[in-house]
């Protein structure tokens, strides 16, 4: 008898666990499965939603039901060209669409890494299959071929730093699933796109003197958005650096120059918690539990949205709630400023 309540408790521990990491999007996705940009909004950003789940993921909270949701939300709007746009609707009346999407190139990246890290070890259903190929067409116009990035859109001629990271993030995933499918042509073909890419980034973003990332192909004054933003974004996503300055090293660096800038919103009013997801990836909890402690007040704000959300959840199933991080961690940040 003792034994078997014992294992009652395990089982309800386990469970409890379990149901604690998942991405939780009450007040972001509605009834029908959009996902809004805002706390109950009636506002629906694509790539910030798409990219959320991902970010989670990536993190290992459980986002299956949220984003098959979503993806049944979002599938039937993708338009015939493979391409999304934003979404708005009134009280009491449908979505429509409302704008063209910000940037074409990292949402479609987005849409395909969605779909093949959702997929079941058999493939792609059939319905995310012929979805999956339209935006894949639609990504593949946008290439550049003299330089090898990515434009913005069919419009927008203008290449983007971060656009491209995550298209080579995109690719990288497809390229796993692939192989995960057992389709090991297609992997290596899809693998050999994504370092084409990453070949490109450096050789067109990199400026190797000053070891930092240009935002754009184009000329613009320095802002903390997105030059100093913008370098977070290769060790997101794990991006071989033509670098000699070793990847941690690097994010030290960044931190002793830009922390309290970030910390204190002192340029932009914007959290920034993907730099917080960085920081965590590195090790670093004070700077991520200074992130979390300060960012609790602006939850639902009108600075945060839903990408904010899933970074301050990941941080969260990373070092544990505000109540329990170490109190002196934004001091001990301080410190190295």
């Amino acid at each position: 008898m003792r034994g078997t309540i014992l294992l009652f408790l395990l089982c309800s521990l386990e469970v409890s666990a379990v149901a604690s990491s998942r991405f939780d999007l009450a007040g972001y996705q509605h009834a029908d499965g959009a996902i809004s940009l805002g706390y109950y909004s009636d506002y629906v950003e694509p790539y910030f939603a798409t990219k959320a789940l991902i970010v989670a993921s990536d993190a290992g909270l459980d986002v299956h039901d949220v984003a098959e949701r979503w993806i049944a939300w979002l599938l039937p709007r993708q338009d015939k060209h493979g391409r999304f746009g934003r979404y708005c609707r009134k009280p009491g009346q449908e979505w429509t669409l409302c704008a063209a999407a910000d940037a074409d190139d990292s949402m479609l990246a987005l849409w395909l890494q969605l779909l093949y890290l959702n997929a079941p070890d058999t493939g792609l259903p059939a319905t995310w299959q012929r979805s999956a190929s339209k935006a894949k067409a639609a990504l593949d116009e946008l290439r550049n071929a003299r330089l090898g990035v990515y434009h913005v859109s069919t419009q927008n001629h203008v290449a983007l730093f971060m656009d491209n990271v995550e298209v080579y993030s995109g690719l990288e995933a497809v390229s796993r699933a692939q192989q995960r499918f057992g389709q090991v042509q297609a992997a290596r073909t899809t693998l050999a796109e994504a370092e084409k890419l990453d070949a490109a980034i450096q050789r067109v973003f990199w400026n190797k003197h000053a070891e930092w990332f240009r935002p754009s192909i184009q000329k613009s004054r320095p802002e903390f958005y997105p030059d100093v933003v913008a370098q977070v974004y290769p060790w997101l996503a794990d991006m071989p650096m033509d670098s000699n300055v070793p990847t941690r090293d690097a994010w030290t660096g960044w931190k002793q120059r830009f922390a309290a800038d970030w910390l204190n919103k002192r340029f932009d009013p914007h959290p920034w918690g993907l730099v917080a997801v960085a920081a965590e990836k590195f090790g670093d909890n004070d700077s991520a539990a200074c992130w979390l402690s300060r960012s609790e007040p602006l939850r639902f704000s009108n600075n945060w949205n839903v990408l904010e959300e899933a970074a301050f959840q990941v941080i969260e199933s990373q070092i544990g709630k505000t109540s329990t991080v170490n109190p002196s961690a934004c001091s001990r940040v301080a410190a190295t400023q």
